[in-house]
C-alpha cells in the first residue's frame, strides 16, 4: 500500500477495497520543516522511527546500526545477526521486499525461536537432585534391587545404577493410590519407581519449587496401571541428575535456565479432567474424520503386479495385469470396520455398474498409505479372468508401470475424497478456535438472541403464505444465531429460502449471503430459484456467483465464477474510473481483460488452466465481494473463503439432513447467523448405517481406528487427529461418551432437529423455538399425500387447499389406459404374485444383485398403455431402490423402442436424460407419473431378511414422495402382509413403514383414490 517514499501516503478505504492515493505528478512546494526536518507524514517515516525506538530500547547505538560497514552481528555484543538486519529493515538502511505488520511480527517470532533454540541447545534439561550415599532410604532401594552388590556408600555406583535404569524408556507419572488422594509424581524405570516431590533449598524460607525435582525415596518395579492417572514419555537425554550436594551449589546459578518439572506435571493431568464441553465438541468432529479416513484407507487394495505393463498394439498405451494378494494391515482394518474381505469388494467394484465408480481412472502406488501420491499412474478396468486359480484383473494407462511383488489400487474418485479430507482438517483447525461455533454446537439454546430484523405481516406478499410457511418466516427472521427448519416433501423450502433472501436485499442491498448444499443438484435447483426472483429487473440486482471447478460444471451458466470475472472486468476496462486512472493502471487493467477475452475461444477448462495470476486474483476478489455465493459445504471456494477468513452476513444450507456434521462444518464456519434446512426423514447421509453400527460399539471404533492409523499418510493427519490416536491407545474412560457425541454429530442435523421437537413436546412453558415443520405440500396430488403424510409424518402433511381442488378437478397431462386395462387413478398398485404361495409361478426376486424380471414385464405393460394428452409433455421417471433393476428396466425401454414410441412425448424426469433411476439419485426432484419396482417377493421367514431397503423408511419416503400426478407400484401385497404378520408375532423385529403403507393403500382404496391391478388382469390385457 505504500512505496515506502519520502512523499505522503494516503490509504482511502472501504469494505472491500482500499486505494492508495497519491499526489499528482507537479513539484511540490512549501513543505512545512521541523527542527530542520521535512515534516512528511508517511508509512515509510512510522517505520524509521519505530526502528529507531525499538534500536533505543534494546540498547543498539544508532551510529553502529547505521553503519552499513559492520556486519549485522557486530552491531551490539548481545544482539544476534538477525535481530540486526531487522533493526535496518525497519530503518530503511536495507532494502526490504516486504515492511509491514505481518512481516515485522514473523521475523520477531523467527528472532525469539532462534533465541530459545539457542537456550536449549545450552541448557533446557530436567534437573533431579538425588540424595545418595549412607542414611538415604534410595540407597537401600538400590543395594537391594542389586542384590547387595552395590555398597551405600558407594554413590557414584547408585549414579550409575539410576542412569542405566533411566536410560531406556523413561516415563514421567501422575499417580493417586486412593480417590480421595492427593496426586504425587514419580519417574518410571526398567527396574524401578523413583517418587519425585518439588525441590526446596535448605535453611531457605522460600518454598519449594519444581524448577528442580528431588527424589530421596524409591520402590522396586512399576506402578499398578490403575494407580497412574497420565503419564508423559521423555527422552534420556532430557534428564539431567546431580546428587543432593551439587544441586544445593549450582540451583541459585541454574534457576531459569532448566526445563521445569511443572510443564511435565501440566502434560500428565488426566485427558477426561482438562477436558471441556468444547473440546469434546471438537475431538467428535475429529472422530468422525477418522474414522472416514479409515473406510477410504480400506478402499485402497492391495495387489501384485507380476510383470511390467506391456505396450499395446496401437502403440499409444499399456496394458497391466495384477492380482489381489492378502495383506495383513488391510485384512485387519476390514475386518475392525466390518466390512468383507478387501480381495472381494475389489471385484464387487470393478464389477459395479455404479456410475460413479466407472468414471475415472484406477490409481496404483507403490505405497498403501492413504494420502501418499508416491510413484502413482492411473489405469482404467478392461475386464477379469482367472489363470492358475487366481484371477487376474487388466487394466491400460497412459504410462508404464514397473513389476514390482507389492503395489496398491485406489479406485476413481478417490482423490476427490483426499481433498475433501484435507478440507475438512482445514476446517477443523480453524473450529478449535471458532469458540462461539462450537458453543453453539455443544448447546444450540445458549445463545439464542432476537435479531430485530423487520416483517411487514399486513403486506400481500406475506399474506398470502400458507401458516406454517407465515410462522416460519417469524422464527426465521427474528432469531440468531441459528435456526432449523425441517421441510417434508413438497412444502416449498425452496421457495421460502427465494423469499428469505428477497427480503434481505430489500431492506439491505449490501447483503452478502452464503447458499450451499451438500449436492451440486440441490445447489443448482436452489439457485434457478433465487434467479427467478430477481428476473423482473425490479429493484437492486445482487451479484452472484456460482463457484465450483471448471470440470465439475455440466450446464456452465452464466452465474460460473469465471463469466461472472470476465463480464465484470469487461466492464471495469470500459468505465470511467479506469479512464481517469493513472496510465499505468489503465495498460494493466486493459491487458487483462484482453487476455480473457482470446481465451474464451478455449473452454472453460481451457482458460482457466491458462489464466495468469492477476486473473485469479481477480475472480477472488469477486468472490470475496458478491452479495450471493453458491456452492458446495464441500467445494475448494468454501475452503478459500474459510482461509481468507470471509464472513457472511447469512448461511443457508439446504438439504442439510443429507449431509453429515463434517460436511455441514465448513459453511457454518463462515457466518454468525445460520439456516439449516433439510428432511432428516428423506435419504440420510451416505453410507451413515454402517457409521452408526460402528460408533454404536466403542471397542469396534477403537479397533478400526488403531488399525487406521498407520494406513493413512503424515500428509492428511494434524495435531487434533494425532492427540485422538493418542487418546484411544491411552484407553480413556470418556471414549464412550465421545462416541456418543459423534453419533449425534454423523446426523446433526437429525439429532439437534429431533431434540427440539421433543423439548417443546415435553415443556409446559412458552420458549423461543429455534427449529419448525413446514406441514402444507403444493407437488402431490392429496391421495399421494396422505399415505405420504399417514406413512411418514404422522399424519401432519395436508395439502394446500387451493392446490387440492386444482389435482381434483384440472384434467391431468397423462392417461394410464387407452383401453381401460389399468384404471385411471392416482394410484395404482400393480399385485404380483407371492412366490411362495402362488402355485405354478416361478417369478420374483432373484438373488444378489437384487433383480425382479417379472416386475421389469409389468413395468413394460404400463409403459405400453401409458400417454400424454392434449400435446403436454408430461414427466415420467422409473424408479427402483436396487441398481440392478433399474438397469434392468433400462435395457427393457431400450431394446422396446417400437412397442414405446408414444414415450418419446414424455420428459424423461431422472438425471442425463433418462426414464430410470435409483431412489438415491432423485431425492429433490419430481415427476408428473412416477413408476416403483419394489423388487422383493421371497420366501424368508425373517423380516429383515424377506424386506431389505423395503424397511428403509426414508428410501420409501422418497419413493413414494416423487409424483405429481399418477403413482403406479408394483409389488406383492400377499407377500408384504406375510411379513407383517410374521413380524408382529416378533416384537424385537422392525418392519418399516410397510404396516401403515398398507393401511394407508386400504384407506385411499376405500376412498375411490386407489386401484389394485393384479398381474394376470394386466398381462391378459397387454397380450
Amino acid at each position: 500500500m505504500t512505496a515506502f517514499g519520502d512523499q505522503p501516503d494516503f490509504r482511502l478505504t472501504g469494505f472491500e477495497w482500499s486505494m492508495r492515493l497519491a499526489a499528482a505528478d507537479l513539484p511540490l512546494s512549501g513543505r512545512e520543516t521541523i527542527d530542520g526536518r521535512e515534516n512528511v507524514a508517511s508509512f515509510g517515516r512510522d517505520w524509521t522511527n519505530l526502528g529507531i525506538l525499538v534500536a533505543e530500547l534494546v540498547g543498539a547505538p544508532l551510529d553502529r546500526v547505521s553503519d552499513l560497514r559492520l556486519v549485522p552481528s557486530d552491531i551490539a555484543e548481545h544482539l544476534s545477526a538477525a535481530e540486526g538486519k531487522l533493526l535496518r529493515s525497519m530503518m530503511r538502511l536495507e532494502t526490504a521486499e516486504r515492511l509491514d505488520g505481518e512481516e515485522i511480527c514473523r521475523r520477531m517470532d523467527d528472532v525469539v525461536l532462534a533465541i530459545t533454540a539457542e537456550a536449549a541447545g545450552r541448557e533446557a534439561k530436567s534437573a533431579i537432585a538425588l540424595r545418595l550415599g549412607r542414611n538415604s532410604k534410595l540407597a537401600e532401594i538400590i543395594r537391594g534391587v542389586s542384590d547387595n552388590d552395590i555398597e551405600m556408600a558407594d554413590e557414584q555406583s547408585q549414579m550409575e545404577f539410576i542412569q542405566a535404569d533411566l536410560s531406556a524408556e523413561p516415563y514421567f507419572v501422575r499417580v493417586r493410590q486412593k480417590p480421595d488422594d492427593e496426586p504425587s509424581y514419580a519417574l518410571l524405570g526398567q527396574a524401578m519407581t523413583y517418587w519425585l516431590t518439588p525441590f526446596r533449598v535448605a535453611e531457605s524460607s522460600e518454598a519449594a519449587d519444581w524448577e528442580f525435582a528431588t527424589c530421596e525415596r524409591a520402590q522396586r518395579g512399576r506402578l499398578p496401571s490403575d494407580w497412574v492417572e497420565g503419564s508423559v514419555a521423555l527422552e534420556w537425554s532430557s534428564l539431567d541428575l546431580v546428587d543432593s550436594r551439587a544441586a544445593r551449589e549450582s540451583f541459585p546459578r541454574r534457576r531459569g535456565k532448566v526445563a521445569r518439572w511443572s510443564d511435565y506435571i501440566g502434560q500428565a493431568e488426566p485427558k477426561q479432567s482438562k477436558k471441556t464441553d468444547l473440546d469434546r465438541m471438537h475431538g467428535a468432529f475429529s472422530l468422525l474424520l477418522a474414522l472416514e479416513m479409515a473406510y477410504a484407507a480400506a478402499d485402497v487394495f492391495p495387489v501384485e503386479v507380476p510383470a511390467r505393463s506391456v505396450r499395446a498394439p496401437s502403440g499409444e498405451s499399456y496394458t497391466l495385469t495384477v492380482s489381489s494378494r492378502y495383506d495383513r494391515a488391510r485384512a485387519g482394518l476390514s475386518d475392525a470396520l466390518a466390512l468383507e474381505a478387501p480381495a472381494v469388494r475389489l471385484t464387487k467394484m470393478l464389477e459395479s455398474d455404479d456410475l460413479v465408480q466407472q468414471e475415472g481412472s484406477w490409481i496404483l502406488t507403490e505405497t498403501g498409505e492413504l494420502g501418499d501420491h508416491t510413484d502413482e499412474t492411473e489405469w482404467r478396468f478392461l475386464d477379469r479372468s482367472e489363470a492358475e486359480a487366481r484371477e487376474r484383473l487388466r487394466f491400460d494407462g497412459a504410462s508404464a508401470a514397473e513389476a514390482t511383488s507389492i503395489a496398491y489400487l485406489s479406485p476413481p474418485g478417490m482423490a476427490g475424497q483426499l481433498a475433501q479430507f484435507r478440507r475438512r482438517r482445514k476446517a477443523l483447525k480453524v473450529l478449535r478456535e471458532h469458540t462461539e461455533l462450537l458453543r453453539m454446537l455443544t448447546d444450540p439454546r445458549s445463545r439464542i438472541d432476537d435479531s430485530h430484523d423487520p416483517l411487514n405481516e399486513k403486506e400481500a406478499r406475506f399474506k398470502e403464505l400458507d401458516e406454517s410457511k407465515k410462522g416460519a418466516l417469524r422464527e426465521i427472521l427474528s432469531t440468531v444465531p441459528l435456526f432449523f427448519l425441517q421441510g417434508p416433501p413438497g412444502v416449498g423450502k425452496t421457495f421460502l429460502v427465494g423469499d428469505i433472501v428477497k427480503r434481505r436485499f430489500e431492506d439491505d442491498p449490501s447483503t452478502r449471503m452464503l447458499l450451499s448444499a451438500q449436492s451440486n443438484a440441490a445447489i443448482d435447483h436452489l439457485m434457478k430459484e433465487i434467479q427467478s426472483i430477481f428476473s423482473d429487473g425490479s429493484g437492486v440486482t445482487p451479484v452472484m456467483v456460482r463457484a465450483r471447478p471448471a470440470d465439475d460444471d455440466p450446464s456452465d451458466t452464466d452465474l460460473e465464477i469465471d463469466r461472472q470475472a470476465d463480464r465484470h472486468l469487461q466492464a471495469l476496462a470500459k468505465s470511467q474510473l479506469v479512464a481517469e486512472a493513472s496510465s499505468g493502471l489503465q495498460q494493466k487493467v486493459i491487458a487483462l481483460a484482453r487476455a480473457r477475452e482470446d481465451q474464451q475461444g478455449g473452454g472453460r477448462s481451457r482458460r482457466r488452466n491458462r489464466m495468469n495470476a492477476e486473473g485469479r486474483a481477480f475472480e477472488g476478489m469477486i468472490l470475496r465481494s458478491a452479495n450471493l455465493v453458491f456452492a458446495t459445504t464441500n467445494s475448494a471456494a468454501v475452503e478459500r473463503l474459510i482461509e481468507e477468513r470471509s464472513l457472511f452476513d447469512w448461511t443457508i444450507v439446504e438439504e442439510a439432513g443429507k449431509a453429515t456434521g463434517g460436511e455441514l462444518l465448513s459453511p457454518l464456519l463462515l457466518s454468525y447467523r445460520r439456516l439449516m434446512i433439510g428432511d432428516h426423514k428423506q435419504l440420510p447421509p451416505y453410507n451413515v448405517e454402517r457409521m452408526t453400527r460402528l460408533l454404536s460399539a466403542p471397542d469396534k471404533v477403537k479397533a478400526a481406528v488403531g488399525a487406521a492409523q498407520e494406513l493413512i499418510s503424515r500428509h492428511l493427519k494434524d495435531a487434533g487427529l494425532d492427540e485422538l490416536f493418542d487418546e484411544i491407545e491411552d484407553d480413556s474412560d470418556d471414549f464412550g461418551r465421545l462416541c456418543s457425541q459423534t453419533l449425534s454429530i454423523l446426523t446433526m442435523f437429525e439429532s439437534m432437529v429431533e431434540e427440539e421437537f421433543a423439548r417443546k413436546a415435553r415443556s409446559r412453558r412458552e420458549f423461543r423455538p429455534i427449529a419448525r415443520r413446514l406441514e402444507e405440500q403444493y407437488r402431490m396430488h392429496p391421495a399421494i399425500a396422505k399415505i405420504v403424510s399417514d406413512c411418514f409424518y404422522g399424519g401432519d402433511l395436508s395439502t394446500n387447499t387451493k392446490k387440492a381442488e386444482e389435482y381434483r378437478t384440472r384434467k391431468p397431462p397423462l392417461t394410464l389406459s387407452t383401453g381401460g386395462s389399468i384404471p385411471d387413478a392416482p394410484i395404482v398398485f400393480v399385485d404380483m404374485p407371492f412366490v411362495r404361495a402362488a402355485k405354478g409361478y416361478r417369478g420374483g426376486e432373484k438373488a444378489p444383485p437384487w433383480s425382479n424380471p417379472d416386475e421389469v414385464k409389468a413395468a413394460l405393460a404400463v409403459l405400453t398403455n401409458l400417454r400424454a394428452q392434449d400435446g403436454s409433455k408430461p414427466s415420467l421417471a422409473v424408479l427402483s431402490p436396487y441398481r440392478e433393476q433399474v438397469r434392468s428396466l433400462r435395457d427393457a425401454i431400450n431394446a422396446k423402442t417400437a412397442g414405446l414410441a408414444h414415450l418419446s412425448s414424455f420428459k424423461p424426469a431422472v438425471g442425463d436424460g433418462e426414464f430410470c433411476g435409483t431412489v438415491d439419485s432423485f431425492q429433490g426432484d419430481q415427476a408428473d407419473i412416477v413408476l416403483i419396482s419394489l423388487v422383493r417377493n421371497n420366501g424368508h421367514g425373517a423380516p429383515a431378511k424377506a424386506l431389505g431397503f423395503l424397511r428403509d423408511n426414508r428410501r420409501m419416503n422418497v419413493l413414494l414422495s416423487r409424483a405429481k400426478w399418477r403413482l403406479v407400484v408394483i409389488g406383492s401385497l400377499e407377500f408384504y402382509r406375510n411379513v407383517v404378520d410374521v413380524a408382529e408375532g416378533l416384537p424385537e423385529s422392525d418392519i418399516g413403514f410397510m404396516k401403515k403403507f398398507l393401511g394407508a393403500l386400504d384407506a385411499a382404496k376405500n376412498d375411490g383414490d386407489a386401484q389394485i391391478v393384479s398381474w394376470s388382469q394386466l398381462r391378459g390385457a397387454s397380450a
